[in-house]
């Protein structure tokens, strides 16, 4: 029934006669897919300088699954005045490259950096391949801004390089690994100065007390324009060297909400007969009463995790409030991606195409910005634009290389009228997938090329494995993406969108924005038009050689259009197409110090305890 439904529908459409290309309730020129700049009308805030900007950036945060239900913070103090963007994604579902593809504004194809770690990724790669000169602080530095960055940077920035900061940043304060997922032992650098270990902290305490203090330091001057980012550990699972853990919160937290369990959603822990997965995941048992128990363990532990997270954004708000810089402050809200709970039969972990793993929370409240809510889709990637934009950066100054868009036209009354209407959304991932709770699995055949269409009235997710396996999911029918399309049941659409994924797999700048220009229709419901049947029956199919951890060319052949660069020009490709240096970091300090954070005892108090590490503590540093 199902399938016949599906079926008349693209009959439908093949029957439909071609729209024109005229919009007659757009009154303005579109923007141009090349252009990634401020859309025609965009005007600056109504301000006499440019606004302050305040990234809130959590670690492994969902919204599928209701994490935000724990940050009263964002959602009653920042989202009712905001913008909110309810089909917001991750590029990939794993930290480091997903946060390299945001400060960059391009994709984990286009960067190179496509895991945690060497080869496929980590703090050496990404500055040892010299992106780390050309990125968001020192684009905002030209707009006038001085820009501060305080947590989680990205993975692999540990005791052996510390001493190399971060560049672009006026004030830099980062957590090291592997320090940084044990909550009560938290090892800090300031501008690449020597470690310094917060004995009797908690993690989340330290980096409120960093927050506070710096942010009062930047209310001291109001003409100087600054972006702040505050980024967060938690909901992060804890990692030592006994193994992977729910999260530690705060010791005066660590009561709250009993009895919380994960959500039973309808792809919790999926009985026999509806657990239809490629790959690994596919040849998952059902979860037994262990497993359930580590996922609803996991999933209070998250919640409250984030209380001493909404502690400090309260605290920080109320900050902006008191200083009268509240109504000049652009505060952005998001996620480097989501989490998975119980869903798929899997105990906890992320680094798979679905929603929970990918769907994020992002929020925009500030000068300029109106009360509201868009369903158009957003990535990661468009982060840099629309930041850039906010700071009034003359495009001629913008980078070539970005793969993203500025998304103020998503808020002005032209949204509707917007040409072509943004409807693809890019995930991909690379290696092995992440499996927690005690399960164990071949997790390495975990690379996929996906793309997310999110439509006007109709929604998809397509993903093609390195197993060969291909999935696809009618996201409005089917939310919960359970039930797979098989080919011959549509095979007009998997035919589509095998070919927009044919694009979005190797897309650069304004074919990233614009997919379907490379190819026939201006978006899905056009392109499953009959006429062009022979066009897209003769692109060649989306395919990996064999599962590898990280990216080669090669191996995601065919490529199209032929011409792809893959960014290489925009990078030192010599590095990162041949990165193998070995990361090790290893936990010199005892692990397993105690329980704090009973109390918030304040800045001052916090660095008194503080402590640098010893010579045998750090070990040995890196020269280059």
């Amino acid at each position: 029934m199902r399938a016949s439904l599906l079926l008349g529908l693209f009959a439908a459409l093949a029957a439909a006669s071609p729209p024109g290309h005229s919009h007659p309730h757009s009154h303005e020129p579109p923007q141009s897919p090349s252009q990634p700049g401020p859309h025609p009308g965009h005007s600056p805030p109504p301000s006499k300088q440019p606004p302050n900007i305040l990234f809130l950036f959590n670690d492994d945060q969902d919204l599928v699954l209701g994490s935000m239900d724990y940050l009263s913070s964002i959602t009653t103090r920042v989202q009712p005045r905001g913008f909110t963007f309810k089909n917001h994604f991750a590029t990939v579902a794993l930290c480091c490259p997903s946060r390299v593809a945001l400060l960059r504004g391009q994709h984990a194809h286009n960067t190179n950096i496509t895991d945690v770690r060497a080869p496929g990724g980590g703090y050496d790669k990404f500055r040892w391949s010299k992106q780390d000169e050309d990125y968001l602080p020192q684009w905002l530095g030209r707009a006038g801004y001085r820009t501060e960055y305080l947590g989680k940077l990205m993975n692999q920035y540990g005791p052996q390089n510390y001493h190399f900061a971060p560049k672009g940043w006026d004030h830099f304060d980062g957590l090291l690994d592997p320090y940084t997922y044990i909550y009560n032992t938290p090892v800090w650098s300031e501008n690449g100065a020597r470690p310094k270990y917060y004995a009797g902290s908690h993690a989340t305490d330290v980096l409120r007390a960093k927050a506070t203090h710096r942010l009062a330091t930047l209310l001291e001057n109001p003409t100087q324009p600054w972006m702040l980012t505050v980024a967060g550990v938690a909901p992060h699972q804890q990692f030592n060297s006994t193994g992977r853990f729910p999260p530690e919160p705060c010791a005066r937290h660590n009561k709250l909400y009993p009895g919380l369990a994960a959500p039973r959603t309808p792809n919790f822990n999926t009985p026999d007969g509806q657990h239809q997965k490629p790959s690994w995941v596919g040849e998952l048992p059902v979860m037994n009463s262990t497993a359930v128990k580590f996922a609803d363990d996991t999933y209070r532990a998250r919640a409250q995790a984030l209380h001493g997270i909404d502690e400090m954004f309260h605290e920080l708000l109320d900050q902006l409030e008191a200083a009268g810089q509240l109504d000049n402050t652009v505060i952005v809200f998001t996620s480097d991606h989501g989490f998975h709970v119980g869903q798929h039969r899997i105990p906890a972990g992320k680094t798979l195409p679905y929603r929970e793993d990918t769907q994020v929370p992002f929020i925009v409240a500030g000068p300029g910005v109106p009360r509201g809510a868009t369903a158009l889709p957003s990535n990661h990637v468009d982060l840099a634009p629309t930041l850039l934009s906010f700071a009034g950066l003359s495009t001629r100054e913008w980078p070539e290389f970005l793969d993203g868009r500025d998304l103020a036209p998503y808020w002005g009354r032209r949204a509707a009228a917007l040409s072509p209407r943004p409807e693809a959304i890019t995930i991909e991932y690379w290696g092995a997938g992440v499996l927690e709770g005690g399960l164990t699995a071949n997790t390495t055949r975990n690379s996929y090329k996906t793309v997310r269409v999110v439509g006007d009235g109709y929604g998809y997710l397509y993903s093609h494995w390195c197993t060969g396996e291909t999935e696809l999911y009618d996201t409005v029918a089917d939310e919960w993406e359970l039930s797979p399309i098989a080919v011959d049941a549509a095979p007009r659409l998997h035919s589509r969108l095998n070919a927009l994924l044919l694009v979005t797999k190797t897309c650069a700048e304004g074919s990233c924005r614009d997919p379907w220009a490379t190819l026939k229709g201006r978006n899905l419901k056009e392109a499953l038009q009959s006429r062009y049947d022979a066009f897209y029956e003769a692109l060649p199919k989306v395919k990996f050689a064999k599962c590898l951890a990280y990216q080669v060319a090669s191996n995601e052949a065919p490529i199209y259009p032929s011409n792809v660069e893959f960014g290489r020009e925009w990078r030192d490709q010599s590095v990162t197409d041949t990165f193998t240096k070995s990361q090790e970091n290893k936990v010199t300090i005892a692990d397993f110090p105690g329980v704090y954070g009973g109390t918030y005892d304040g800045f001052e108090k916090i660095e008194a305890r503080a402590r640098e590490l010893t010579d045998a503590e750090i070990g040995e540093v890196e020269t280059v």
